[in-house]
């Protein structure tokens, strides 16, 4: 083989390599994902955002002469203008409340604005209304047995419309009030029905006519009952006197 045929020979290995380099690229790059579909594929992590700490600052207030120490506002205060108020305390009721100063639950709502009368709150001031037209705590009164139904006030007396007697189930158990009498002693006697009172409810005797429900009941009178000095009884289905009470 001489000289010229194997220069021939050496480009044409040399021409067919480089060949076979080109198509291999070529092929790999055909191959090889396009950058932007990679990107748009690619979603990243969210970022964890951490919210600032607000720090609060704690005012000490100061003490006033040294050794004074807080007292906690509890049970009857003085307000303004002499009103009585009371700071409403863990497991008080309107009711008991009302009962308590010899005021009516209408005057404490009325007085204090309640849009709810039967939800008051541990903390909540209540002002007392000054004047009622409720019995009086200086009235003659002979207390109920612990744990029976008792008269906690005669409201509007003289007032056909509106008289009424509040009775209340203070105890922890309900109390069948049938047989029970209630009377103006030397006049009209009221007999109860199949009335049932639940632990801490009440129910009202109105002098004058009406349908009877669960809250009220309807005497039929056609004359007020109660008056100044008069004297309301209680008595259970045995005739046994359980509370008496004089109208101021």
């Amino acid at each position: 083989m001489n000289r010229r045929q194997m220069t021939f020979i050496i480009l044409v290995n040399a021409l067919v390599s480089l060949l076979i380099v080109l198509l291999v690229t070529w092929i790999v790059e055909l191959r090889r994902p396009d950058p932007e579909e990679l990107a748009a594929l690619y979603t990243p992590a969210p970022a964890v955002l951490l919210a600032p700490t607000v720090t609060v600052p704690v005012e000490t207030l100061p003490v006033v002469g040294g050794d004074a120490q807080a007292t906690p506002d509890t049970g009857t205060t003085q307000a303004e203008g002499d009103e009585t108020v009371y700071v409403v305390q863990a497991g008080d009721s309107l009711l008991g409340v009302a009962a308590r100063f010899g005021v009516t639950i209408d005057d404490l709502v009325q007085t204090n604005n309640l849009a709810n009368p039967d939800f008051v709150f541990s903390g909540q001031r209540l002002i007392i209304p000054a004047t009622g037209q409720t019995a009086s705590p200086n009235a003659t009164t002979q207390p109920a047995a612990p744990g029976e139904p008792q008269i906690v006030a005669v409201e509007s007396a003289g007032n056909l419309a509106d008289e009424a007697v509040l009775i209340v189930n203070e105890s922890d158990n309900p109390a069948s009030l049938a047989g029970w009498r209630l009377e103006r002693e030397g006049g009209p006697t009221y007999t109860f029905g199949n009335v049932q009172l639940f632990a801490g409810s009440s129910i009202r005797v109105y002098s004058t006519s009406g349908e009877d429900n669960t809250i009220a009941l309807y005497w039929g009178q056609l004359d007020p009952v109660w008056r100044a000095g008069a004297v309301v009884r209680l008595l259970d289905g045995d005739g046994v006197e359980m509370m008496r009470q004089v109208i101021p």
